[in-house]
Formats: structure tokens, C-alpha cells, sequence
């Protein structure tokens, strides 16, 4: 339901590295994400999240050109939709933690500015940022905004490429923690994800949930 004074809170709707609590919460606390290079210095307000679920999107994800933080193609949400669309974890936090969040995704110093006002469903809002530069605006949940983040350049038309060890892994794990699937399932969930074949194979990724950042980066 609609808590009061809800107005100042969001759903943001994570499908990379954010879908694991651990990591993500490292973008609200500070701290350096295990499998990463990079520390993240945190939001302002550093409170946890006020819940968290499983969500799925309509659209599914490409992993496309290179992060430095995790030595590997980082994830995005492509434009189009898709039959099977992927799979994520979406967080309540306040509109200023979101923005926080996209700031430490860029690299970008806070405060940043996005214009909450335009976050609608199925609306891309372009920001002044870099990699992830376009705010998606998904359904609402009970009343409260749902948004995520992506490249306003079509993810679909660019090459993919695969992920680190590192990176995949936390994504996997994350995944299971919110959803009741099968290592296999979600294994074969992901390998759909452009970028992850050739590189990755099913035993592989299903390998990732117990022995952590194993495997060919």
C-alpha cells in the first residue's frame, strides 16, 4: 500500500550488479563490492532500503562494452521488449538516495539532478550523465514510482561482449537470493542475456553461485 508521505520514495528496479543486496548496499553505506576494484563512497542519507522484491522487466539485458570496476562488459537494459524479459530485484529508498545511486553508477559527483517529475511508465528521461544516462520509468507499485537506468543509445545495437567472472557471479547470487528458481534455471535465464555465450555455459554460471568470481573472465 501507499505509505504516507510516500511522495519522497521510489522503487528503483535493479537487473546488474544491484540485484545483490550486498553490493547494492554498498552504494547506500560505502564500501568496496567483493569481486570489484573500486570502492563506492556511499549516498548521503545511508539507511537501508525500506524493502526489497523480486521484479521482471519486460525487456531483457546486453552486456556491452567495459568496466573498469569489474574488468568486463557491465549490463544494460535494452529499448526493446522481449518475450522473456529479465529478471531482477527492485529496493524502496528515497528519490535522493536513487539519485545517489545513478551519480556512483557514472562516476558523477552528488548531488545529482533527475527530474522525478518525468519518471512515468514506459518514459526514457535523458540526464546529463555518462554510461548510464537515461532514467526508464516502469509500472507502479501500490501508487509508489518504479525506475531504472540504462544508455539512451539502443544496448541491442551494440556489440556484446562478456562479463567478468566477478561481475556475472554477483549478479547470479544476487538473483538467488530474490527469486525461487532452480541454478539451473536462472542459469539458463541469463545465458540468453547477450554477451554471456559463447563465453559462459550453463554449468558454468550454475558454478558461480558456490565458488564466487571462478571461471573465465
Amino acid at each position: 500500500m501507499t505509505r504516507p508521505g510516500s511522495d519522497h520514495l521510489i522503487w528503483y528496479a535493479s537487473y546488474g550488479s544491484n540485484v545483490n543486496r550486498a553490493r547494492f548496499l554498498c552504494y547506500l553505506r560505502g564500501g568496496k563490492p567483493a569481486g570489484a576494484s573500486v570502492p563506492q563512497r556511499g549516498a548521503r542519507d545511508r539507511s537501508l532500503p525500506l524493502a526489497d522484491a523480486p521484479c521482471t522487466f519486460r525487456s531483457g539485458i546486453r552486456f556491452a562494452g567495459h568496466s573498469v570496476r569489474w574488468n568486463g562488459a557491465p549490463a544494460f537494459l535494452e529499448h526493446r521488449p522481449a518475450t522473456v524479459g529479465a529478471l531482477g530485484r527492485r529496493y524502496l529508498i528515497t528519490k535522493e538516495q536513487f539519485a545517489d545511486v545513478v551519480a556512483q553508477e557514472n562516476g558523477a559527483d552528488i548531488p545529482l539532478s533527475i527530474p522525478f517529475d518525468q519518471v512515468r511508465a514506459d518514459i526514457h528521461t535523458v540526464i546529463a550523465a555518462r554510461a548510464y544516462d537515461t532514467i526508464v520509468g516502469l509500472e507502479p507499485v501500490d501508487g509508489v514510482p518504479v525506475a531504472t537506468f540504462t544508455s539512451s543509445s539502443p544496448p541491442e545495437r551494440r556489440a556484446a561482449e562478456p562479463p567478468s567472472a566477478a561481475y556475472l557471479g554477483t549478479i547470479v547470487r544476487g538473483l538467488a537470493e530474490a527469486h525461487d528458481l532452480t541454478a539451473a534455471e536462472l542459469a539458463e535465464h541469463l545465458l540468453h542475456a547477450g554477451g554471456v555465450a559463447p563465453t559462459w555455459d550453463i554449468g558454468e554460471i550454475q558454478r558461480l553461485l558456490n565458488i564466487g568470481t571462478t571461471g573465465p573472465v
